[in-house]
């Protein structure tokens, strides 16, 4: 809930909290309470009595968790345990504040705040801080609240330029704290200044990925020793081998499930050694750190160069616990001004609400639903209708989404007349507003070179797979594709004859020939980048989710797992990346970073611009789609040259035209993501 304040790295859940197993969570943590009791553990009681405080919280028991956190106060009172005090009283002030007693918050978020100072902990800060920006909220007292959410966004600038480790670790930094940005959004919202709620929404969205462009990715591997390039050999040859005996157990005719899940486990335990080296490694070269810069505010004369036309709008969602906001740019013209303007709309939907209803649309949407139309027709009502008068005439929309609206096919929404959105404007998707500008300027200033076209359509599989039955989906059966191979043979006939930039040179690999060594030795010297084979998503480990390459038993040294984490250490200058395969698009949502797995991945790598998926698509339409997509998009006349965006709607219209592709599964499943110009 909105008032229940998010430690600044905190410790795993109650058990089942977030499936709604209370009473297994209560029964895990009243265990986990007897044991520090029979040891006389002080300071273990209190930190289990904090976690069932909040497990009663969130339970609807107030007087439960009221008595646990004062136990836990008392104790860490006893110990002199400052920081567990000031972890408690904040604790005990989201409670009182969520049972409408925001003095008694207030008071405590003060005494947190003074704790927090004493001692120099500038995490413990920012909650205290967030608490006490609530409550003043919550007594009318909007300058205080402002005061209060202000210094708590400074700590974490500060806390965020000191942290260990690469990008992942970053992202992982600053999703937990993001309701800060919100609550100013919220705050200046009301005191009608949407420029400055603006900024601080941009503020709090893909900071990662704007470090990245401005300052650089962080080259770990120049600054490793002998002896650490060993350990990542050893850990990443481990990782090989499990990988690669997977693959084989799930491809068997007849397989082995319980061998296949001790694989799976085995395999998910090399990633989070993996992972754990990674944060050693950082933690003994801080010369590694990113460089973390102050990012100049988004201002709205920042949205001029993100125009296409004057027909383009540009739509900014920030979900809140509570309400939705949706910010709309637009170029306007009057007697006395021109530029870039924009207005607000609040939307009234909490966000658990939100969330299943775009869940439940995106289902409809993978499943072949015919039943969908009032689900889409809902949606638009909701999220774009609010804003139709300005939106009447734009032929283009660019929009970065927020939370559960990253899943969210808007596409396929229907207006009230019936027609889809797609047929009336060109739609892209951006990380965020500050982020589009940077890869515009970056794209500006490094021209484009290298040959056009490198693809990679129906790689090699085992000889058990390739006797299976034929599925249409490029999805985790891994058969064989050979509408993906029709796909890139016709793209290679395309691109050959004369390349956009004079080149005559295109790519093409299919079968045993299309490895993964092969794409990581060349893939950085093409402009464009299509790969059409299966694609793999890990809902739990979002940068293991990979496009499955030529298996191919080792050679090259590779698992032929193209993997996430392997995308981002490409060093891409590609313009586009297609991936022509299942669920690309999708990962984990990260608070404020936006998805996080093969698309947030190539962005990192360098990529501005990808076309990627939303749900597991058909293999023979996908080829259509994409075939047509290219036809649009390549022209030796450069002022008939269309925008990506606009490329993609054209190819997704003509799909949609013929009777056996109407429903939005076959033509709306690929999305523009990045510059969509």
């Amino acid at each position: 809930q909105k008032y229940q304040i998010a430690l600044p790295n905190p410790p795993p859940r109650p058990l089942n909290l977030e499936q709604g197993n209370f009473a297994h969570a209560r029964d895990y943590n009243g265990q986990r309470l007897a044991l520090p009791q029979a040891q006389s553990d002080k300071d273990g009681i209190a930190q289990t009595l904090d976690s069932l405080g909040l497990l009663y919280q969130a339970q609807g028991q107030p007087a439960q968790a009221l008595d646990a956190l004062q136990q836990s106060l008392s104790l860490r009172e006893e110990l002199t345990d400052r920081d567990g005090v000031a972890e408690t009283l904040v604790n005990l002030g989201g409670l009182h504040l969520a049972q409408g007693r925001a003095a008694t918050a207030l008071e405590q978020a003060t005494r947190a705040i003074a704790i927090a100072g004493q001692i120099g902990s500038r995490e413990r800060l920012v909650q205290a801080q967030t608490l006490a920006c609530l409550a003043y909220r919550a007594l009318n007292q909007p300058d205080q609240a402002r005061q209060a959410c202000g210094d708590a966004i400074g700590n974490i600038e500060s806390l965020r330029a000191d942290v260990a480790g690469g990008e992942q670790s970053e992202e992982q930094f600053f999703e937990a704290r993001v309701d800060p940005y919100h609550e100013m959004v919220e705050l200046l919202l009301a005191e009608q200044q949407p420029g400055a709620a603006l900024a601080y929404a941009e503020r709090a969205k893909a900071r990662v990925l704007l470090d990245v462009i401005r300052s650089g990715r962080t080259n770990i591997t120049k600054a490793m020793t002998a002896a650490e390039r060993e350990q990542e050999s050893r850990i990443n040859r481990r990782l090989f081998v499990l990988n690669t005996q997977l693959t084989i157990a799930n491809s068997a005719p007849q397989p082995d499930t319980a061998r296949a899940a001790a694989l799976k486990m085995e395999t998910q335990q090399a990633q989070t050694a993996r992972a754990a080296f990674q944060e050693t490694l950082y933690a003994a070269h801080p010369e590694l750190k990113i460089q973390r810069g102050e990012t100049p505010p988004f201002q709205m004369a920042d949205a001029g160069g993100l125009f296409a036309n004057d027909r383009t709008a540009l739509l900014e969602y920030v979900v809140t616990p509570e309400k939705t906001y949706l910010f709309v740019i637009t170029q306007t013209k009057t007697q006395t001004t021109s530029g870039p303007a924009a207005q607000v709309f609040t939307l009234t939907i909490k966000e658990k609400e939100l969330t299943r209803r775009v869940e439940g649309f995106r289902r409809q949407m993978a499943e072949h639903d015919i039943d969908f139309h009032d689900a889409a027709s809902g949606l638009y009502d909701l999220l774009l209708r609010p804003a139709k008068a300005l939106l009447k005439d734009k032929t283009s929309l660019v929009i970065v989404p927020d939370a559960a609206l990253w899943e969210l096919p808007f596409q396929a929404l229907e207006s009230e007349s019936g027609r889809y959105l797609i047929e009336r404007s060109a739609i892209s998707y951006a990380p965020s507003f500050s982020v589009l500008r940077e890869l515009k300027r970056v794209r500006h200033h490094q021209p484009l070179t290298g040959a056009d076209l490198f693809a990679i359509g129906n790689p090699a599989i085992s000889a058990e797979t390739a006797k299976s039955v034929q599925l249409a989906r490029r999805d985790e059966k891994l058969t064989p594709l050979p509408e993906a191979e029709t796909e890139v043979k016709r793209l290679a006939r395309m691109y050959r004859v004369h390349g956009a930039h004079g080149s005559q040179a295109s790519r093409v690999y299919i079968g045993v020939e299309a490895r993964e060594d092969r794409v990581k030795a060349e893939a950085g010297k093409y402009r464009l980048l299509h790969f059409a084979t299966h694609g793999i998503l890990n809902d739990a480990s979002p940068m293991y989710s990979h496009l499955v390459l030529a298996q191919t038993g080792g050679q090259g040294g590779e698992d032929g797992l193209l993997e996430a984490w392997e995308m981002m250490n490409l060093d891409l200058k590609a313009d586009l990346v297609v991936l022509s395969a299942c669920e690309t698009a999708r990962g984990r949502v990260g608070k404020g970073e936006g998805i996080i797995g093969m698309n947030w991945a190539l962005f990192v790598a360098g990529c501005p611009t990808t076309v990627v998926s939303q749900w597991k698509v058909a293999s023979a339409s996908t080829a259509e789609l994409m075939l047509d997509f290219y036809r649009h998009l390549k022209t030796d006349r450069p002022k008939a040259a269309m925008t990506k965006a606009e490329a993609l709607r054209q190819a997704a219209l003509t799909l949609m035209r013929d009777g056996k592709h109407r429903h939005p599964f076959y033509w709306a499943g690929f999305v523009v993501v990045g510059d969509g110009q």
